[in-house]
């Protein structure tokens, strides 16, 4: 491309000098400091400490420090930047950042595109791709788990007040579907499965008969009456809580034992494994405690009037009533029993936050 080209840039003759001044690989404050850097409205190839220039061909592959990314603005707007290995005065790189590598032989640093020194060294490339993403890797897990160490207690408190709700829902809520279902003889689940109380309506029209004579029909129309919180409740394959929230009080015991300074002195595949257990059990944590919560949204006072207006209307497919008094739910059918009395962890308890941490990756 020539000067004339859009995408032409003058890059100071400053920045197109060698700066050996980096006598060993820098680590993680060079990244910061080119990232704030830019930040603060700068363009990458000014850095102080870039050499834009282009590297040996046949020199010791980079070290990649770290990655950079130009400003939104910039992106949007499709203002890119120069890269030294490969496209020194023209714009080139940036929607998917770039990378702050570290040239040995020379002691210098190039802000170059993500993979502009590959097509130098192709293998070069690939090699110091894959260690930094070990190293994005190591750094993501020894955070994530440094922000856990000082939670376990808070979970383990957690997992045990959850566990006196879950051990009363396993009981009440099969209690429920049990006399709707098996005692009543009411095919409950199959016309709640997706959480919404149908109704069918009929509908009288006259259509144009095969003979070409007139008929009258009857169309069926279902139509959406409510919707029920909490209907997995009533689910007849519904899994019981309480041994998963025992298992992960256990699981938690077995990780309390650790401490910022054990981490940091571990092993990266012991961190690894470590982080892997604590993402599994924290998902598990966070997929019981959904579970709870949308099972006591059942038993509001509004959702159960609803449940028995539905359930008592002639167009519905059941037919049967449900009613809840208080601390009591009471059904009746051709049979009718004595109300099923709410657990005082359902009626009363709340539900503990979990907060569960992130673990950062890389910008895309």
């Amino acid at each position: 491309m020539s000067k004339s080209s859009a995408n032409y840039i003058q890059v100071p003759e400053t920045a197109k000098i060698n700066k050996p001044t980096f006598d060993t690989c820098p680590g993680d404050e060079v990244t910061e400091e080119v990232k704030a850097f830019i930040e603060a409205g700068n363009d990458p190839w000014l850095w102080h400490g870039h050499s834009h220039t282009p590297p040996p061909k046949n020199g010791t592959p980079p070290n990649y420090v770290g990655r950079f990314y130009l400003r939104k603005e910039l992106v949007e707007s499709k203002t890119w930047a120069p890269c030294p290995c490969c496209s020194p005065d023209h714009r080139k790189f940036g929607r998917e950042g770039g990378l702050i590598a570290y040239f040995p032989d020379e002691k210098v640093i190039r802000l170059i595109g993500p993979d502009c020194f590959g097509s130098l060294n192709h293998e070069g490339h690939e090699s110091a791709i894959a260690d930094l993403k070990r190293r994005e890797r190591e750094k993501s897990e020894l955070e994530y788990i440094l922000r856990c160490v000082g939670r376990i207690g808070q979970w383990r408190s957690a997992t045990d007040e959850m566990l006196k709700i879950a051990r009363q829902a396993d009981t009440f809520f099969p209690g429920i579907q049990n006399r709707i279902e098996v005692s009543l003889q009411v095919r409950l689940w199959r016309n709640i499965r997706d959480g919404m109380l149908r109704v069918t309506e009929k509908l009288k029209t006259v259509k144009v008969g095969a003979d070409g004579e007139p008929e009258e029909v009857t169309e069926h129309i279902d139509t959406v009456l409510f919707q029920l919180d909490g209907y997995k409740a009533l689910n007849p394959e519904r899994k019981a809580l309480a041994p998963i929230l025992d298992k992960l009080a256990d699981d938690l015991r077995k990780v309390g034992h650790v401490s910022e300074t054990s981490v940091q002195q571990m092993l990266p595949l012991d961190r690894t494994a470590l982080s892997k257990e604590l993402r599994r059990i924290l998902a598990s944590m966070q997929s019981v405690h959904d579970a709870l919560a949308h099972e006591l949204r059942f038993l509001n006072q509004i959702n159960v009037n609803r449940f028995r207006q539905w359930a008592a209307d002639e167009r519905s497919p059941v037919d049967f009533e449900i009613e809840r008094k208080e601390g009591t739910i009471s059904i009746r059918g051709y049979k009718e029993f004595n109300g099923l009395p709410i657990p005082e962890e359902l009626r009363t308890s709340y539900l503990p936050s979990i907060d569960v941490p992130v673990l950062e990756t890389r910008r895309q």
